[in-house]
């Protein structure tokens, strides 16, 4: 059972989060906080598992009592926001937490929106068992102790193909703003292929990881346009609640946006991308799956190797999520098995002449 702690100066809030969770016997109730000073020192008295907390409070915010709360607990936590800026997800991840969601409005949520709600929060939690994660701008996650290779994640094989890519595609989810931004300031600033990235992400913050990137790798980014020639030296994102797919035309490679339903409960879907990818680029996608929860993208990475291209999977211990890679790695698709902190110096070295 997951012991939760709500964090929220609003008592609405406390209340409704508190009923929410109640309704699921995963969970347990262990207390609330009004701040982020309360926080600290109900996180002190232990035994909590979960910490769901906003980030704007009065006397401490969410941020400052993460910093504190992951330097002594092993606390699952994740923030809740209402803020657009990319800056204070990116300080919140470096100070601990695990995820940072837009802050729901609970009062409308169906209860199939409630149940996927539950389900994301319980596996961010379960993912925190085991392994404390702290970022910074200049590192990546590493666990707190070495841990033996689940049979989905031993099968480590150092390189890939070197062999003719025309574009290097990118899934992942929970954890996945951090993972991306250390895999492109490894890769060279002549990296010869598009990049093509599907992160799920919400509506709020899709433009605001754009900037971030920007600002903190050497690629131009930007959100993908339908319509538009993915150029070498370039990362697209996809835009949140829309799927990103490769067509071609007239020869060339072109993105496109749509609005098909939801693969997975999931709008982007790297599936989507991934499928799109081995249908059209065949035997030249190399193509990367990320830390993140669920099974997203194990469908198209089995079609990308089935086509011929190349597939490779962020490892179990540098994850923040296990799920996706590991689906992809079950499903028979992952030519290689690596840490983050390795990834782009194989996928650079796949492309080179």
């Amino acid at each position: 059972m997951i012991r939760v702690l709500f964090v929220d100066d609003s008592a609405l809030v406390r209340s409704m989060l508190k009923q929410v969770f109640q309704e699921d016997e995963r969970f347990q109730v262990a207390g609330e906080a009004c701040d982020g000073k309360e926080a600290v020192s109900k996180a002190r008295e232990g035994n909590i598992d979960l910490i769901i907390m906003d980030i704007n409070m009065p006397i401490m915010d969410g941020i400052e009592a993460t910093r504190q709360i992951a330097a002594f607990s092993p606390a699952a936590i994740v923030m809740f926001t209402t803020e657009d800026t990319m800056d204070s997800i990116y300080r919140s991840i470096s100070a601990g937490a695990l995820e940072v969601l837009q802050k729901p409005n609970l009062a409308d949520m169906t209860e199939e929106m409630l149940r996927n709600f539950r389900e994301k929060i319980y596996v961010i939690s379960q993912s925190r068992k085991d392994k404390l994660h702290v970022f910074s701008s200049h590192t990546v996650p590493q666990p707190s102790e070495p841990r033996e290779q689940t049979e989905a994640n031993s099968r480590l094989i150092p390189g890939l193909p070197r062999k003719k890519y025309d574009i290097l595609f990118v899934g992942s989810s929970t954890g996945g703003p951090s993972a991306i931004q250390s895999l492109l300031q490894q890769l060279p600033k002549d990296f010869p292929l598009p990049i093509m990235i599907t992160q799920h992400i919400d509506k709020l913050f899709d433009r605001q990881l754009v900037k971030w990137l920007n600002d903190t790798t050497q690629f131009k980014v930007s959100l993908a346009r339908d319509g538009e020639v993915p150029e070498q030296g370039h990362a697209y994102i996809a835009p949140a609640e829309k799927h990103l797919a490769i067509s071609s035309s007239g020869g060339r490679y072109v993105m496109q946006l749509n609005n098909d339903p939801p693969v997975h409960f999931l709008k982007p879907s790297v599936d989507k991308m991934f499928s799109s990818a081995a249908a059209v680029v065949g035997d030249k996608v190399l193509a990367v799956i990320l830390t993140g929860m669920g099974k997203d993208g194990a469908e198209g990475a089995v079609a990308i190797r089935q086509n011929g291209g190349s597939m490779l999977a962020q490892d179990e211990q540098s994850c923040i999520v296990f799920g996706m890679p590991k689906a992809v790695i079950e499903a028979g698709a992952a030519q290689a098995v690596l840490p983050l902190d390795k990834i782009g110096e194989v996928l650079a070295a796949a492309v080179r002449p």
